[in-house]
């Protein structure tokens, strides 16, 4: 049972922005492609979770970012599970080129069981013979957001469409980004220049929901609230800028 899954990617057109780099989406798209993956290589997949009628829940998460591959380069990738808590755990990830970190981040994920609303221990899931790798990356800790956008500024509007659920017929957790980058110009994002990205998982959104994104402005960068149609954030973000 590997502890770790690293693999060397080409960087896809398809998760590409208007200047041929990979996009703050695409990172999040990469790694959490190869989180689902490694999970089910250790049998704690979507699927081993599903027939106990548990999913995974995301969190929260935290992302560093040093430079932007290009268009078709090559960059290794690799993740590891940290060894759980009682009912959370980090998920940790990095992304080199040519030797040198481009990228690094964690996740903080939970078992959660829908028909009862509550979350469940890791142990009674999670492999008991486990030996987990012991690197640490993106040291630090999440960001408390809070989510009061009550006066912020809105910048745009989002109907959650058939295209980004999940199998647990929620908003996938990486389609916030999307609809979070989506709200600014191909400029706003060029002069952007991300060094860092908190984001808090708050409420699920499902299909047909219209979300209202508010942005407050701060000395470093903006926070963004995904706000649905009963006031309550589905998800709330730090940007932080170089």
């Amino acid at each position: 049972m590997d502890n770790k899954l690293t693999k060397d990617i080409r960087i896809p057109v398809s998760l590409c922005d208007h200047t041929g780099h990979l996009d703050i989406p695409g990172f999040f798209t990469i790694f959490m492609d190869m989180a689902s993956e490694h999970a089910t290589d250790i049998n704690i997949g979507m699927d081993n979770l599903g027939e106990k009628g548990l999913i995974w829940l995301a969190v929260k998460s935290k992302f560093r970012f040093y430079s932007k591959p290009k268009m078709f380069s090559t960059v290794t990738a690799t993740t590891w599970p940290a060894e759980p808590a009682r009912i959370r755990a980090d998920r940790l990830y990095k992304m080199e080129q040519d030797g040198q970190l481009i990228a690094e981040g964690k996740n903080e994920w939970a078992i959660f069981h829908p028909e009862s609303g509550k979350l469940v221990k890791f142990a009674e899931v999670y492999p008991a013979d486990f030996i987990h790798w012991d690197e640490i990356v993106c040291e630090g800790r999440y960001a408390k957001l809070k989510d009061n956008f009550e006066d912020a500024e809105e910048i745009g509007r989002y109907k959650v469409a058939s295209g980004d659920l999940d199998t647990s017929r929620h908003m996938n957790n990486v389609e916030y980004l999307k609809v979070i980058f989506s709200a600014f110009t191909s400029l706003q994002l060029e002069e952007m220049d991300v060094a860092e990205i908190h984001i808090t998982y708050k409420n699920q959104c499902y299909e047909g929901e219209e979300l209202v994104l508010k942005r407050k402005i701060s000395e470093d960068g903006c926070e963004i609230g995904i706000i649905k149609a009963d006031g309550t954030a589905g998800a709330i973000a730090r940007i932080v800028t170089k």
